[in-house]
């Protein structure tokens, strides 16, 4: 029989012949500190891409959002503009029972009709109702545009009142005549923020608004500012 010397060095031999048939066996597996930080550091690198990609949405909101509201002012200032610029004033020719002329009026700012010859001599009519600018048509009325934090319309009766601001633009009844220049003024907010903003109140509404809501602004000239016909001689700036 081996002595004891012996086995013991037969054993080791077995055992380093062993590990280099199979290395990976002698490889220990990993402690819980490694998997830990592992752990740890998978998550940070996810929560890196997550605020990555919530941060490119956010932005792209907010995009969206800005030519939400550019496209529908801009979109409501031009069909203001257009039907304003075909408004008539004088004496309706034939005088009809429900008006015998055609009037330009402006009440408190916010409320302008007057008769236009786009399609048929009609009355027509912009309001503001708090939340909408509203637009009416003979007797067809609808939103024009909603989401409208604010609406203001100057009417300016000569070139005199413009240049120094004078009498109270925001009311105004013009009969025989038309505005030198009529401006519109629209306070716009997207549908997302108007939903946020109803949720605040008080200062924190009104700084919410300062920071979030756009104006859009245009003034409308009247080439014809007298009758029907456009008279060679409409401008009062002598």
């Amino acid at each position: 029989m081996l002595s004891d010397m012996h086995n013991k060095y037969y054993a080791r031999m077995l055992c380093r012949l062993h590990e280099q048939a199979h290395p990976g066996t002698s490889r220990r597996g990993f402690t819980l500190i490694e998997v830990l930080v592992a752990m740890t550091i998978l998550m940070l690198l996810v929560l890196m891409i997550s605020n990555m990609f919530s941060g490119a949405s956010a932005t792209a909101n907010i995009g969206n959002d800005s030519a939400e509201v550019n496209t529908a002012g801009r979109a409501a200032l031009n069909f203001m503009s257009a039907k304003l610029s075909q408004a008539i004033a004088g004496a309706a020719e034939p005088p009809s029972p429900s008006f015998a002329s055609w009037d330009f009026k402006l009440t408190d700012g916010t409320n302008v009709s007057f008769y236009s010859v786009s399609d048929s001599i009609k009355s027509n009519r912009f309001y503001f109702d708090g939340t909408n600018l509203v637009y009416g048509c003979g007797t067809d009325i609808g939103v024009l545009i909603d989401n409208v934090v604010d609406a203001k319309f100057y009417a300016y009766g000569k070139y005199d009142d413009l240049k120094m601001a004078q009498g109270d633009p925001f009311n105004c009844h013009f009969t025989n005549n038309l505005p030198y220049c009529f401006d519109i003024g629209i306070k716009l907010i997207s549908s997302s923020d108007k939903k946020k903003a109803a949720q605040l109140s008080g200062s924190s509404l009104e700084s919410f608004l300062a920071r979030n809501c756009h104006w859009f602004t245009t003034r409308v000239y009247f080439q014809a500012r007298q009758g029907y016909k456009v008279k060679d001689q409409y401008d009062d700036r002598d």
